[in-house]
């Protein structure tokens, strides 16, 4: 599958990092110049910004999800099935050459195998029965799973996640990635590595779109708005509780192995 890797084009650092990496690890990256929130880019007329239930998402915000669909684009104009998209602040695992060498530890069906454990360590819930995917296991998750900085999508995934970015109100790791916020995370039925093969490091390489997506959704306007999620989010417990009684789910805390 082919790798690629969405840098800001004014951080020439954090190109230098991601390739330092691929030289450690024996890999080639197709590096595709990020939306620039700090510009005028065409690419902000693209698509329609609405005021959802969090509010308005930050500009920072908008230019991440208007770089993931040059990279669903490009993708898709490769006539592949699959490819691996990373954000350029993203720590690689020892053998994620593995899982981006071929396909064929996708569970069939799959259109997006989420690759990054995120934010805090805590328990989600997730199918019981897993497959295994070389040294790893890849199964179907169902709780919030947030983050965008390393994922597989299939050329119908790709097609998907473009036409329902056409008008957004969220960031796009909430889109994909948080069902308590998301329609589309029920459409793209997205699976996870476990152990992860990578993880964002906002330490060493600082995010820059982080600080503005806390400053514009903190306070107390931050808290109303999460009241305001709160009916999909039972309807989302409710839609799992069966699954869960059955014995179909358990409760699994994500983790990143190097």
């Amino acid at each position: 599958m082919h790798v690629y890797v969405i840098n800001l084009a004014r951080r020439p650092d954090r190109r230098a990092f991601m390739q330092q990496q691929a030289e450690r690890l024996g890999l080639k990256f197709d590096y595709i110049d990020a939306v620039d929130a700090q510009t005028d880019a065409p690419e902000f007329a693209e698509i329609e910004v609405r005021a959802g239930v969090h509010g308005r998402i930050s500009r920072g915000d908008l230019a991440c999800t208007l770089s993931h669909r040059t990279f669903w684009r490009r993708f898709l104009a490769s006539g592949e099935p699959y490819a691996v998209v990373l954000e350029d602040d993203a720590i690689l695992a020892d053998d994620c050459g593995q899982f981006f060498a071929d396909s064929v530890w996708i569970p069939p069906g799959a259109d997006v195998v989420k690759l990054e454990r995120y934010g805090r360590h805590r328990p989600m819930l997730m199918d019981r029965d897993t497959r295994p995917a070389h040294s790893r296991r890849v199964g179907r998750f169902y709780g919030k799973c947030a983050g965008t900085a390393g994922y597989v999508v299939s050329a119908a995934g790709a097609r998907a996640l473009l036409e329902a970015t056409t008008s957004v109100d969220d960031p796009i790791d909430q889109m994909m990635f948080n069902p308590g916020r998301s329609t589309l995370f029920g459409r793209l039925a997205p699976f996870v590595l476990e152990p992860a093969i990578c993880e964002q490091e906002q330490v060493a390489v600082p995010s820059d779109i982080r600080g503005k997506r806390q400053s514009s959704r903190g306070g107390l306007q931050g808290v109303l708005n999460e009241l305001r999620a709160v009916p999909r989010q039972l309807a989302h417990a409710m839609s799992l509780a069966l699954p869960l009684l059955q014995g179909r789910l358990e409760r699994r805390v994500l983790t990143f192995r190097r």
